[in-house]
């Protein structure tokens, strides 16, 4: 079994299929693995005593928590990928979301783990947790935070001007990452454990996507949406 951080490289498979639905447009896209599954690692958080005792299962027993930068089934579906609209929009213009995301540090891990989020949209960064944490983005294309939640409760809201996928780190706890992908329309989704995530409400045309995983790397697709139809895609990452 090989661990996220062997190279691997990517390459797409992937069929589209236009099927009726009721009403609107849109594409249902899968992502799957082809290859050995990469093993989960278990965190060691016993640098910090609240951490190490943070998460515990129904009946308060210690609960063991998996690294998450390379999340797939045994079936081969991965989870945390961003599917998005990459081109085809034109010059299209959307109104920016007033309902607020939320990043929040909960047993000493960043929940979720990978979102998407519309620039300029409303970012709720919370501490759940009863210790120190920071919050430290590597943006490129725009000004960067770090900044401090020593309490439990504390709030603070935040947002990108400009489209880009941000890292996100606890300086304290190094373990702790998060990603978010930041886009300038609203025709984006995140994979679930099952690999499959919708883009809702695509209007009839010819776009280009593009599916982003963190270890497995960005592959891009050509697609048709037609009017009263939903495209299906799977995106099938393989090892190089």
């Amino acid at each position: 079994m090989k661990t996220f951080a062997a190279k691997l490289g990517a390459m797409v498979l992937v069929a589209a299929i236009a099927q009726p639905v009721l009403a609107g447009g849109g594409v249902k896209a899968t992502a799957k693995f082809d290859g050995e599954r990469p093993r989960r690692t278990v965190l060691k958080m016993d640098a910090d005593q609240y951490c190490a005792t943070a998460n515990k299962k129904a009946d308060g027993s210690p609960k063991k928590v998996g690294s998450e930068e390379a999340i797939v089934s045994k079936s081969g579906m991965i989870k945390n990928v961003i599917v998005y609209v990459k081109d085809g929009l034109g010059d299209a213009e959307f109104e920016v979301p007033t309902e607020k995301a939320e990043l929040d540090q909960k047993g000493c891990m960043y929940h979720p783990h990978v979102q998407a989020v519309q620039a300029k949209q409303p970012i709720i960064v919370k501490n759940s947790d009863a210790t120190l944490h920071n919050i430290h983005s590597f943006a490129q294309k725009q000004k960067a935070f770090n900044f401090a939640q020593p309490k439990q409760g504390d709030e603070k809201e935040v947002s990108f001007a400009r489209p880009e996928i941000v890292k996100v780190k606890c300086d304290v706890h190094p373990w702790m990452s998060a990603y978010v992908g930041v886009f300038d329309h609203p025709f984006h989704a995140v994979t679930e454990k099952d690999g499959t995530c919708e883009l809702s409400d695509l209007p009839a045309g010819e776009y280009t996507l593009a599916a982003w995983h963190e270890t497995f790397g960005e592959v891009e697709q050509k697609v048709t949406v037609a009017d009263g139809a939903a495209a299906e895609v799977e995106f099938v990452f393989k090892e190089k």
